[in-house]
């Protein structure tokens, strides 16, 4: 009898340091369980972080490559018109020029506007940089900015 109470306390003190040794490595396994769940946890934040910068990075890029074909679509429109300005800026001065061959040769008195009087001049030459003039003393060249103001008109001189 002795002997069978022994084995019994024996056998409920190992039973017992069985359970114990269980519940430890239960303990310790789920803190370690819990330990993984915080990194996955955190690695799942960080993921999440760097997915929304590049969801940000592609709206960004998205929007630059928009922007770039606008910035295409405008260059094409303003060489467009740079080439039109050009063949509309040739053809005024191709029709200023015909107007003002139409006074070559005609005689008026000259009075510029700082004073000088060149009395009776014929017009020898006429170009956007003035006027070339015949006077009793010789030629003399007459700029836009030295005509009146009605002969500035009249000839097509604007500023």
């Amino acid at each position: 009898m002795k002997n069978i109470i022994a084995l019994l306390i024996f056998a409920g003190g190992f039973y017992g340091w069985y359970l114990h040794h269980q519940k430890t490595q239960a303990e310790e396994s789920l803190q370690a369980a819990r330990y993984q769940l915080a990194e996955v946890e955190t690695s799942t934040a960080a993921r999440r972080a760097e997915f929304q910068a590049a969801e940000k990075a592609m709206s960004i890029k998205t929007k630059v490559n928009d922007q770039k074909a606008e910035l295409a679509r405008l260059q094409t429109r303003l060489q467009a018109l740079s080439t039109e300005r050009s063949s509309v800026q040739a053809e005024r001065q191709a029709a200023l020029g015909a107007i003002r061959q139409k006074f070559i040769g005609r005689t008026f008195p000259l009075i510029t506007t700082g004073g000088r009087d060149l009395g009776q001049v014929r017009i020898i030459k006429m170009d956007d940089s003035g006027l070339s003039v015949a006077t009793t003393t010789g030629v003399a060249k007459v700029l836009p900015n030295e005509l009146p103001q009605d002969l500035r008109s009249q000839f097509l001189y604007s500023f």
